[in-house]
């Protein structure tokens, strides 16, 4: 099986995870691994899923592995160089502000006192009871400490152009979208953090211009660690659902480190019908990694990438990327931190002819 042997891989360096040089990271060498979820329950689609058993499994191997779970502006600051985080840094997002988060997540939550995010769909909230919480709820858990932040009014394919938009009008929507959502939370919670999630981890190279434009930090749904490097339009979160719940594979996850870009180079991430093998090129510092151990995959299957020179190599798909999403990952063992390893993805978007994709 293609995801099987990444698997593998993944175990492999998981089985490593614990020794580490020191005990906190300097800002210019700070790393945070941002975890994503949606749903807390065994009855919702298990893709998205987790169950309460799992998510207190999660915490539980945190406290047990000398993590630390860290405030999102906290790890946003380091990244910056403003401060300094412990070194195995985890941050923890929910999307959705479903009621299940609030009735199976936020007593496990609470009960291991750790700092979260909600980012917020906020049309829904209040009109659909027993399936999204309530406004007053949500004031709740800002009284208690979790950050509640934007994942836009109606939770849209927002790369996606209606048809006869033109760019203009298209970029005019999604400002409106995104300051409405962000009016909203501020007139219902008081706060506006200007931190803002892509539905479904969407976006492309205008929309992540404008969410910078508008002064937010953007998140995607593409896998890595979060890092100085790392792009701010769009910082990485590994999804902790579904198949991904498992400790196997997260723990080494957990412990990712940002692979120190410092310079990427693609046509854009939303591809034309037509371009099925999007190159991308990164330029790396690669003092901390040994070039011949860093391995790339493309739908879970080992790719090999192409060094250009000492510093710079591309990945080319050898097969068509399928209509929808579909990702480019890179890992690399670190020399100093035994047992993690460096993380980059890339999300693509492949439309199908009329402009569409599947959610």
């Amino acid at each position: 099986m293609r995801i099987g042997r990444f698997a593998f891989i993944l175990t492999l360096f998981a089985s490593l995870v614990g020794c580490s040089p020191s005990s906190s990271y300097a800002s210019e060498n700070a790393h945070a691994s941002i975890l994503l979820y949606h749903h807390v329950s065994d009855s919702t689609p298990r893709i998205t899923s987790v169950t309460a058993d799992e998510l207190r499994q999660h915490l539980e191997y945190l406290r047990d592995n000398d993590f630390t779970v860290i405030d999102i502006r906290d790890a946003i600051a380091a990244a910056r160089g403003e401060k300094d985080i412990p070194e195995k840094s985890v941050v923890i997002t929910f999307d959705d502000a479903y009621q299940n988060i609030f009735t199976n997540g936020r007593p496990i939550l609470n009960e291991f006192d750790v700092p979260w995010t909600l980012f917020v769909t906020t049309d829904p909230v209040g009109s659909r009871p027993g399936q999204y919480m309530s406004w007053d709820q949500i004031r709740e858990l800002h009284e208690e400490g979790v950050v509640i932040a934007n994942h836009t009014l109606d939770h849209g394919h927002l790369p996606r152009r209606e048809g006869g938009e033109s760019e203009r009008e298209w970029l005019s929507r999604m400002r409106d979208n995104i300051l409405s959502a962000e009016a909203k939370i501020k007139e219902e919670v008081g706060v506006s953090h200007k931190l803002f999630a892509y539905p479904y981890g969407e976006y492309d190279n205008k929309l992540a211009d404008l969410v910078a434009e508008l002064g937010f930090v953007g998140f995607g749904q593409h896998s890595g660690g979060f890092g100085p490097t790392s792009d701010f339009r769009a910082i990485p979160r590994f999804a902790a659902a579904g198949m991904y719940a498992n400790l196997d594979t997260l723990g080494a996850k957990m412990a990712a480190l940002s692979l120190p870009v410092k310079k990427a180079d693609y046509r854009d991430t939303l591809l034309r019908h037509d371009e099925t093998k999007p190159k991308l090129t990164l330029t790396v510092d690669t003092s901390d990694f040994n070039r011949n151990q860093l391995n790339c995959f493309i739908g879970g299957q080992p790719h090999a990438p192409d060094w250009e020179n000492d510093s710079t190599f591309s990945i080319v798909a050898s097969e068509p990327l399928r209509v929808g999403r579909g990702r480019y990952n890179c890992t690399a063992p670190s020399k100093t931190y035994s047992g993690r390893f460096y993380w980059y993805s890339i999300q693509w978007i492949r439309p199908d002819a009329q402009g569409g994709w599947p959610d």
